[in-house]
């Protein structure tokens, strides 16, 4: 494999590996894959972490994924280069997971009865959608950004058609939305109307709105944002490293 990124399945008793351009999220042997990095971060990464708190005019030092971006460098670019980062780095001027700092919550500490020391809770409503969703769409959509993809694809039941058709209108993607007809609240449905995807009513339920949106994200130029893609996780596992 070339450069430092990569993809590889998450059975260990396969291991195969892919280009990190792949478009592909599912090995032959049927497993996911997962996204893998050659060199280890450096321990000196936890300071530039900590002074990023304060972003200095930085949309990719305030932004609560691209703050620990050197841990999710898969474009591999210059992540000191605000230019680099303008240009390949999907944000919505910071916001998402911005205001997403963990708490300590007493109260909830003593009801389940552990120290409030060893519990801290996170509020996620404050992304640009409502949802913990924006984390992981904002990577998935700078991948997708980075394979030139020209239409992102998803099934939803609400949260995530509204992270999806955010970024894709930020990045003048098209985007087109699966849902199980019939099955989902109005209130839900209005999240994905106002950023302007296609919604695909689809006959059945999640999962046959799923299967559908797949097969449409095999044709060329169409990427997947679904959770099966890799690039979602990477983004949400900076959930972590806010705490």
């Amino acid at each position: 494999m070339q450069g430092n990124s990569y993809l590889k399945c998450i059975n260990p008793k396969c291991g195969r590996e892919y280009p990190i351009s792949s478009v592909d999220f599912q090995c032959i042997c049927k497993n996911l894959l997962d996204v893998k990095y050659k060199k280890n971060p450096s321990p000196d990464l936890k300071e530039v972490f900590y002074q990023r708190r304060n972003p200095e005019g930085s949309i990719f030092n305030e932004s609560g994924v691209w703050r620990f971006r050197e841990l999710l460098n898969f474009c591999e670019i210059d992540t000191e280069d605000i230019t680099q980062c303008s240009k390949q780095l999907v944000s919505l001027d910071g916001a998402e997971g911005r205001q997403s700092k963990p708490y300590h919550m007493s109260k909830v500490a003593k009801f389940v009865g552990i120290e409030s020391k060893n519990l801290m809770l996170q509020p996620e409503g404050y992304n640009p959608s409502g949802s913990f969703k924006d984390n992981g769409m904002s990577t998935a959509v700078t991948h997708a950004k980075m394979v030139n993809a020209k239409k992102i694809i998803c099934a939803s039941t609400g949260n995530t058609s509204a992270s999806a058709g955010m970024f894709a209108a930020n990045e003048n993607i098209d985007c087109d939305v699966y849902i199980p007809e019939g099955e989902i609240a109005p209130g839900k449905l209005s999240q994905a109307y106002q950023f302007g995807p296609q919604l695909i009513h689809v006959k059945g339920n999640f999962d046959d709105a799923f299967t559908k949106s797949l097969v449409a994200s095999k044709e060329s130029g169409s990427y997947t944002v679904n959770s099966i893609n890799p690039f979602r996780i990477e983004g949400q596992k900076t959930i972590l490293y806010r705490a």
